[in-house]
């Protein structure tokens, strides 16, 4: 990318009358949470999301919310409509003479690690043609609690002491998709995206989706001091490319994802509704 010029999402509500993801105007429009509400998003976009809408990207993000982060979500005491629920311990795999089995740890005393996938880049920043799927390696990061090694001393004996993580890369790619998506509508506004390719791998029908979404390997454009995470909205030249650069985690250090959400529309480009920053400021070469 040749050029970024910065722009932060605002954490004030954009209302913005339509569905984002379908263009429904006259249904009943829902209050849509670029960050899932699990993971304490503070952005949000009102009137954006129809009922069939909602229902889909509701599907994809249990995905991650249940099966990559619950333990996360728990220790660190995350929104969850469901709090009364919260358990007070926490499932470890732990192995001896070749038998596994899951145990109940005290929350206090669970090693809390944030499994973090990472993607090559969004594949039409390096491919000619259209790559279907998507490409997965699985880090993880420690959060809190004591570390795996600090934990088994309670447990002598065990081969293995460690967690299970079974989760869907691609409800977690289309999850990203979302995220950059959203905060780029709160940001510029929804009249930029009207041949964004980002909607179709959002609802399920560009099966492609690591051509469009994957992770950041260039230098870092969020930091890691400020809030929970970070989402910058990005423009590139020539052709008014709009992107998304997202931190989730972004106080533990995790990774930053990159989703391509096109080139904006050439009228709203004109219109005085295009961020002044975007019309009058220089390209920073990177």
């Amino acid at each position: 990318m040749q050029g970024l010029n910065d722009n932060y999402v605002s954490l004030q509500g954009r209302e913005i009358g339509e569905c984002i993801y379908c263009g429904k105007r006259e249904v009943p429009l829902g209050t849509e949470h670029a960050v899932p509400y699990g993971l304490n998003g503070p952005w949000t976009l009102l009137r954006a999301s129809c009922g069939v809408c909602a229902k889909i990207t509701s599907r994809f993000e249990h995905g991650p919310m249940r099966h990559l982060w619950p333990d996360v979500r728990n220790a660190l005491a995350m929104q969850s409509r469901r709090r009364d629920k919260r358990s007070t311990t926490l499932p470890m795999v732990v192995q001896r003479d070749g038998v596994r089995e899951t145990i109940q740890v005290p929350r206090t005393k669970f090693p809390t690690y944030l499994p973090t996938p990472l993607f090559p880049p969004p594949a039409v920043t390096w491919a000619n043609r259209p790559v279907r799927g998507v490409f997965t390696n699985l880090d993880v990061m420690h959060v809190c609690g004591p570390t795996f090694a600090e934990a088994s001393k309670e447990y002598p004996g065990y081969d293995f002491f460690g967690m299970h993580i079974n989760f869907s890369a691609e409800d977690f790619v289309r999850m990203l998709a979302k995220i950059g998506f959203c905060a780029a509508v709160a940001t510029v506004g929804i009249g930029a995206f009207t041949n964004t390719p980002i909607r179709k791998v959002i609802l399920g029908t560009d099966q492609c989706i690591g051509h469009w979404v994957g992770s950041w390997w260039q230098e870092p454009v969020n930091g890691t001091n400020g809030g929970l995470h970070e989402i910058r909205i990005v423009l590139s030249e020539p052709g008014k490319e709009i992107h998304a650069i997202i931190r989730l985690f972004a106080q533990f250090g995790a990774p930053e994802y990159h989703v391509m959400l096109g080139p904006a529309d050439p009228t709203y480009v004109a219109s005085s509704a295009w961020p002044a920053q975007w019309a009058k400021t220089h390209l920073i070469k990177q």
